[in-house]
């Protein structure tokens, strides 16, 4: 038995809300997962999830206390531009002014047996929320309809 470090939980607790989200709001047949997946054909539309990195800052002048942000890359991949376009404004929309519930996931045998609730992940700010690939005529059809957000995060921890 062991534990996600917290950047893996924040992956996770991510794509459970992103999941979620898609359910509550009726949407189907999309796929959410971690990173950016090596075998993404046939699996558009796809959203993916990606902690990128940690930036440490000292809390104040002196001290040995350290606020660590994350930087979260969320990638969405389309059928079509038109989705991009929806699934892009769709999770703008949820992620602006909400906080992402923190889980700390417990892993037996490879795989997921307990998730707790810990906290929250506040968006601190938006780095990134453009089509990713400006360029698309020679590309294969998962990669015409890109979208990538890039958001500023801190764990909270309860």
């Amino acid at each position: 038995m062991a534990q996600f470090r917290t950047s893996r939980n924040v992956e996770a607790s991510f794509i459970d809300f992103i999941t979620a989200e898609l359910l509550a709001d009726g949407w189907t047949d999309i796929n959410v997962e971690k990173g950016f997946p090596q075998k993404y054909k046939g699996m558009i539309p796809l959203i993916g999830v990606e902690a990128l990195e940690i930036r440490k800052q000292t809390l104040e002048i002196g001290g040995k206390t350290k606020i660590k942000y994350r930087n979260v890359r969320i990638r969405i991949f389309g059928n079509s531009d038109g989705q991009r376009l929806d699934l892009s404004e769709w999770l703008m929309e949820k992620l602006e002014d909400k906080d992402v519930p923190y889980y700390k996931y417990t892993i037996t045998s490879g795989a997921v047996s307990e998730k707790t609730l810990s906290g929250r992940i506040e968006i601190l700010r938006e780095l990134e929320n453009r089509k990713e690939l400006q360029n698309t005529e020679n590309l294969e059809h998962q990669d015409k309809f890109r979208h990538v957000f890039v958001y500023e995060t801190k764990v909270v921890l309860s």
